[in-house]
Order: structure tokens, then C-alpha cells, then sequence
């Protein structure tokens, strides 16, 4: 059982640490002061662990630590302090104190670890002067608790010669060698040296007779032979609690991607959104105007550059959408191989003459699930960047290949779950990017181009394309040493479906059909009204959901048609819709919204392609959508 005791005068903060550290092989014992504690330290037996926090209302956590290692030597000390820096690391250290944590405290899985690394280290200095005990007692007891270790134990000469007198099985089979080889040896000759370029190591690192090397957590006691000075080390390899921590900080850092491009997708979505209202109005009424001034007015270029720079914006709120998961993706059962032969000839002219293309396609390619002109579009997008990246010329190389990720090895990869996946790699002997450009690189709006030779939105679109795949996507670079990104795509079951074709444009129109119109946004009401005026329909306005039910109530004569925002305040279109079909059972529905996959998924009111329109619309879209209701 190890005795920990908790030193801080915030008795919220006893509490937590209490909670945190409570279990079946600690004794936690709690003291809000430093006379406090020090009277627990006198009256207890032993102490294994101390949390103190450097600043006490009477007294340091300094002194309180040095008291505590007077009065029980073994005790590890580990100092609690919101002001972290090299003084107090200094002080740490020569108060003889185990570790010191930052308050707050974030981590209290780390803090949980520190402390029972601490007892580890009590248990093993007391291990050590138990063997240190046996040794003067009796050879055979000393031998069997020295030779029964499970840790390997040196012991050496403690001056500087450090010449090893002797060894345990343990470390026979650590260093693999044999008792009397390392009894030939130094101590020195059993770390490796140190490597060039680096800092301070956080641990050290030994040396297998091979010529191997593996991280060792050393601890050491030091006692007299006939008068020698002699030091006995504990010898733990630390190679898989690395790698664990390693796992976990991957992890963890993959989980803090996903939320921040999750964050960033929910702000582009509501971009999306809002810019898609403005763009009806302007694509609208620029579309309106032409037809109203003809082709002979000295205006109609400028209206025309309108037109065609709306449809512009409307492609980027369309890959805004996209990279936020937002736009509906037609999932299929594909070949990635022929997506890759049929864009090829394509590439081959967007990367130029000066750019040599190597495809290598793995011939027994499992099939996948994903929208194959979106496949497309990611490879181009690669290309261009790699293009891009390589403006006095290189190599591009896209591959192909089957994956079977087991275990934990698709989490840390690819951040997937075990099982198949089919891989598209592109890779480039470019520039490369540096850390900074990585960590950014699929935010939308992101780029390295001069101004006006990038959106910022290729990558971004990548990544939403991948996603709505149930796929991902990584990326892989230096400076100076090229990059590769690397899709995953789940291998496909094989009972999917092909998603519909759409049905054909219908040019019906309107014979004076009463059509209500339902939307909180002035510029677009005034445009819808307009075009189905145009067409010959008849349009009753409303500016919200309530307004709208009111006025349909009130209306003595027949309503054909209810055209209406999917998300408005007050009652929203499928509640509008929902309530109006009660007294009219045979009104048509047309759904309008920015959001395409919040209007077919969320809302669930979707009979059909001809029932939603998405944001941004022109005339002949929404008169052919009204249309097709009538011929349905």
C-alpha cells in the first residue's frame, strides 16, 4: 500500500486530486497546510508520495519538501506550481524533489502516471537497499532476490573507472551477454553514445551486444564492498511505455484535427448559406435584366460578366459545401483504376510538357464507394497542386494499391478503423511544405499562391469529397523533398446501389396556377415572384412560415403550389408544409434552401429531385422545378 499525502490550501483542489488518485493500492491522506502536513509526516510510519504546492499560506513548499525528505528519505516529492519556469525547475531540483506539475492541472491521466512512477521509484530504492540488506545478511538470500528480479541489476564500481562487478540474469537477457562478459565491461560501455543534435535526452539510452539500442529508465543506490564504493542500477527498458505514450499523443493529436476542421466546416457551411441568398438575388435579377434589355442594348456585356461571375461564386459555395459535407455526393461502386485512366490524358495536359506522369494501377484493385466525377476532381486538384509545386519540372506518380489496416495501425496511419480500404497515392518531387503549411493545409481559403493564382479551396474540396466517402486523407512532406497524399476509401460490399440519374429539365408553363411563396429573405421573394409571374403563374408573398400559414387560412381560393425556404423563423418550411397539406391535401411542394444535404437528410421532407431546389437558383432552374410538379 502506498501512502500519498496531498499538500494544498485549496480544499477544492485536495478534493479533485483525491478523486483522481483514488485506488485499491493508495492511502491518500489530505493536509491544507504546511504544519499540517509535517504533523502527518511525523506521526506516519512511511510516506511514499507528496504532492505539495510550492506556495503555502505558512510556510514554502519548498522547506516543506526538504523537511519531508529529512524526516523520510525515501519520500518523492512532486511540486505543485502555477508559475512554471527554469528558476522553479532549479529550485525543484535541489530540494532533491521527483518532478514538478503546472497548476491548473489539464492532464490528470500524466499526473496519475508521475505519481505512481514516483512509488515505483520508492519501491525499487527500497528494493535495492533490501538487496543491499541481504547483501551483509546472507549471500544466498541476496542471490535470490538479485537473480529473481524481473529488472535488470548492474552493480559497478562507483568511482570513475566504473568497472562492473556484477550482474543478474535480467540483464543478461537485456544486453545479451553473458554474466561474465559484462563483468569484462565498464558501465560506460554499456550506454550508447550519445546522438549529435539533439537536447538534454529524457532518458538514456544502452546498448544490446548486437549493437542495438533501446531506451532505459535507470535508478541507483550506491553502497561500500570492503571499503570499495560500490553502485547497484536498476535497469528497465522502456521501449513499449514509449511507444504507448507515442500512440497516445498520435491520437490525441488526430482527435484535435478533427474537431478543428469540423469547427471550420460549420463555419463554411454558414457561409455557404448566407452567400447562396445573395447570389439568388444577384443571379436573378442580372438574369432578368438581360432578357428585359436585349441583345442589341450597349449594357448587355456587362450584364452578361454579372451572370457569369455569379455562377463563379456559386462553384466556390459549391466546393464551401463540399469540403463541410454539405453538398449531396451520388455514392456508386467504382473502379478507382478507371477514374485514373480516364482523367490521364487530361492531366497529362494541365501538368505540361516539362512534367513527366508515372501511373502505377495495383491490376486486382478491390472496388470502392465514392461519386466518380468528385474522384475526378481530387485528382485533379493533386495535380494542380504538384504542377504547382514543380515549376522547373519533375515527376508525378499516381498509384493504386489494396490495404488492410488490423488493429491499432489504421487509427495511427490513417486515422481509420480496421478492415480494407483501397489506396490512391500522388506523390511529387516538388518543393515540399514545411510543418506550418501542413497543419493548415486542408483549411478552406488556406494558400501559399500568390494573390489571384489560388482560392484556397482545392485541398479544402478534397477533403469533404474524401470524407463524405467514409474515406480519408493524409498527407506526407518535407522542404525541399516533394510530398504525397495518400486516399483511403473503404473497399465497397458490393450491394450497393448506382444513385438515380436526374430526370430531364421540364419547359412546362404556368396556366395561372395560384403559387405561394414562403421566404424571410426580401431579395429573393422579389426574384422568385418575378420569374413565376413571368411564366404565368399567379403569386401570393409571404415573408415567414406564420405568415405564410395565416395567409393560405385566409385564402378563399385554390392554392397549387407552395413554394417555400426550408429554414425560416417562426415555423420553418417542412412545418409550413407539414400543416398546409392537413386542409389542402393535394398542394405541391417545392423546397428552396442553401443547405442541399440539410434539406434531403435533416428534414426528411424530400419526395423527390423535383421537390428541392438548391441555393442559388437561376429562372429557368426554378421555372422548370415548378413545372416538373405538375407533371409528376
Amino acid at each position: 500500500m502506498n501512502r500519498i499525502l496531498l499538500v494544498d490550501d485549496e480544499p477544492v483542489i485536495l478534493t479533485v486530486l483525491k478523486e483522481f488518485l483514488a485506488g485499491p493500492e493508495r492511502e491518500l491522506v489530505l493536509a491544507g497546510t504546511a504544519a499540517e502536513a509535517l504533523g502527518v509526516a511525523v506521526a506516519a510510519s512511511s510516506i511514499e508520495v507528496a504532492l505539495v504546492d510550492k506556495n503555502l499560506p505558512d510556510r514554502s513548499g519548498l522547506e516543506v519538501a526538504r523537511e519531508l525528505k529529512h524526516l523520510h528519505p525515501d519520500v518523492e516529492v512532486i511540486l505543485m506550481t502555477a508559475y512554471v519556469s527554469l528558476d522553479s525547475a532549479i529550485e525543484a531540483v535541489k530540494v532533491g524533489a521527483f518532478d514538478y506539475i503546472a497548476k491548473p492541472i489539464t492532464d490528470f491521466d500524466a499526473l496519475v502516471l508521475k505519481v505512481q512512477t514516483a512509488a515505483d521509484k520508492v519501491r525499487r530504492k527500497r528494493d535495492q537497499r533490501r538487496l543491499l540488506d541481504q547483501f551483509a545478511e546472507s549471500e544466498e538470500r541476496y542471490r535470490g532476490a538479485f537473480h529473481g528480479s524481473p529488472d535488470a541489476i548492474v552493480v559497478c564500481r562507483a568511482d570513475a573507472s566504473g568497472e562492473i562487478r556484477d550482474a543478474n540474469e535480467a540483464a543478461e537477457l537485456l544486453y545479451g551477454r553473458s554474466r561474465a562478459e559484462l563483468r569484462g565491461l565498464r558501465i560506460q560501455d554499456l550506454r550508447a553514445p550519445p546522438r549529435s543534435g539533439g537536447g538534454e535526452p529524457a532518458h538514456e539510452e544502452h546498448r544490446r551486444s548486437d549493437g542495438t539500442t533501446f531506451p532505459a529508465e535507470v535508478s541507483q543506490g550506491e553502497f561500500a564492498s570492503q571499503g570499495v564504493p560500490m553502485r547497484v542500477l536498476t535497469v528497465r527498458d522502456i521501449t513499449e511505455r514509449l511507444r504507448l505514450e507515442q500512440e497516445r499523443t498520435l491520437l490525441d493529436e488526430q482527435l484535435r484535427q478533427a474537431q478543428k476542421m469540423e469547427a471550420i466546416g460549420r463555419q463554411a457551411s454558414g457561409v455557404a448559406h448566407d452567400f447562396n441568398n445573395v447570389l439568388t438575388i444577384v443571379l436573378g435579377n442580372a438574369e432578368l435584366l438581360l432578357e428585359e434589355i436585349g441583345p442589341a442594348d450597349a449594357r448587355v456585356e456587362r450584364v452578361r460578366e454579372i451572370v457569369e461571375a455569379s455562377r463563379r461564386a456559386a462553384c466556390l459555395t459549391r466546393q464551401l459545401l463540399t469540403f463541410s459535407r454539405k453538398k449531396v455526393a451520388r455514392l456508386e461502386i467504382l473502379d478507382l483504376n478507371r477514374i485514373v485512366r480516364d482523367i490521364e490524358r487530361m492531366l497529362r495536359r494541365v501538368i505540361g510538357e516539362n512534367i513527366e506522369l508515372v501511373v502505377s494501377l495495383d491490376a486486382g484493385l478491390w472496388p470502392s464507394r465514392a461519386d466518380a466525377d468528385q474522384m475526378g476532381q481530387v485528382l485533379l486538384n493533386f495535380a494542380v497542386n504538384a504542377r504547382d509545386a514543380m515549376p522547373g519540372g519533375g515527376k508525378l506518380i499516381i498509384e493504386t494499391a489494396n490495404v488492410v489496416f488490423d488493429g491499432l495501425e489504421g487509427l495511427l496511419q490513417a486515422g481509420l478503423e480496421a478492415g480494407r480500404y483501397v489506396r490512391l497515392a500522388v506523390s511529387d518531387n516538388g518543393c515540399g511544405m514545411d510543418p506550418r503549411v501542413m497543419s493548415r493545409l486542408f483549411e478552406p481559403f488556406f494558400t501559399t499562391k500568390d494573390a489571384g493564382k489560388g482560392t484556397g479551396l482545392g485541398l479544402a474540396t478534397v477533403y469533404g469529397i474524401v470524407q463524405q466517402s467514409g474515406g480519408t486523407v493524409r498527407a506526407y512532406s518535407e522542404t525541399g523533398q516533394g510530398t504525397t497524399f495518400k486516399v483511403y476509401l473503404p473497399v465497397a460490399d458490393g450491394q450497393a446501389q448506382l444513385e438515380p440519374p436526374p430526370k430531364p429539365v421540364t419547359r412546362r408553363k404556368g396556366q395561372g396556377e395560384t403559387v405561394l411563396v414562403a421566404e424571410d429573405e426580401p431579395g429573393v421573394r422579389a426574384i422568385i415572384r418575378r420569374v413565376l409571374t413571368r411564366h404565368g403563374y399567379r403569386v401570393i408573398e409571404a415573408g415567414d412560415g406564420l405568415e405564410a400559414l395565416s395567409t393560405a387560412l385566409g385564402h378563399a381560393g385554390p392554392i397549387d403550389v407552395l413554394v417555400t425556404d426550408l429554414v425560416m423563423p417562426k415555423l420553418s418550411g417542412a412545418e409550413l408544409a407539414e400543416r398546409l397539406q392537413q386542409v389542402r391535401p393535394n398542394l405541391k411542394i417545392l423546397f428552396l434552401s442553401a443547405y442541399p444535404e440539410q434539406a434531403v437528410v435533416e428534414h426528411g421532407r424530400i419526395s423527390g429531385p423535383d421537390a428541392f431546389l438548391g441555393k442559388p437558383f437561376n429562372e429557368e432552374s426554378l421555372a422548370a422545378s415548378v413545372g416538373a410538379l405538375f407533371e409528376s
